[in-house]
């Protein structure tokens, strides 16, 4: 990683600006993570969160799209709900937009669970419903997606 020069004026709330916008020309931001991102290149706090003022307003930041998006990319690739919220706390994103994130994810968090658990268990070419240890290692693997241990229960009886 290549060290980051200290601003040169580490107090502009112009220069914590244009910081902002190239950290964002890399990949979308929450306001907390920017803002945590020119603290650590220098910036003082009341210029940071003046960046992230100026930035959300101008829309460059939408953390309740930010939240809804990563939401949904997990739900694609088959990760309960644990795992979002464990992603979204660490993009900083605040507590009501995580339940609101987590409140579309309801519905199909069982269908989902089911249809990893039944890839894992084909894949493991297990043969009869007595195989423990299969059951095991998708139960655990389950468990690492972000299913909680009441529906990885439920959705192992279901598998055939």
């Amino acid at each position: 990683m290549r060290a980051i020069s200290p601003p040169a004026e580490p107090e502009s709330a112009d220069a914590a600006e244009d910081a902002a916008l190239r950290i964002l020309r890399g990949a979308g931001q929450s306001s907390a993570s920017l803002q945590r991102k020119l603290e650590r290149r220098g910036y003082s706090a009341d210029a940071a969160v003046e960046a992230v003022r100026r930035c959300t307003a101008l829309g460059y930041v939408d953390d309740a799209s930010m939240a809804a998006s990563v939401a949904a990319r997990h739900r694609r690739a088959g990760h309960g709900r644990a795992r979002v919220a464990a992603d979204l706390r660490s993009k900083g994103m605040a507590p009501g937009l995580i339940t609101e994130a987590l409140a579309g994810q309801d519905g199909g968090e069982e269908a989902a669970a089911l249809a990893v658990a039944q890839q894992l268990w084909e894949r493991a070419g297990a043969s009869g419903t007595r195989d423990r240890r299969a059951r095991m290692r998708v139960a655990g693997a389950l468990q690492r997606r972000g299913f909680s241990s009441s529906l990885v229960a439920r959705v192992l009886r279901g598998l055939s």
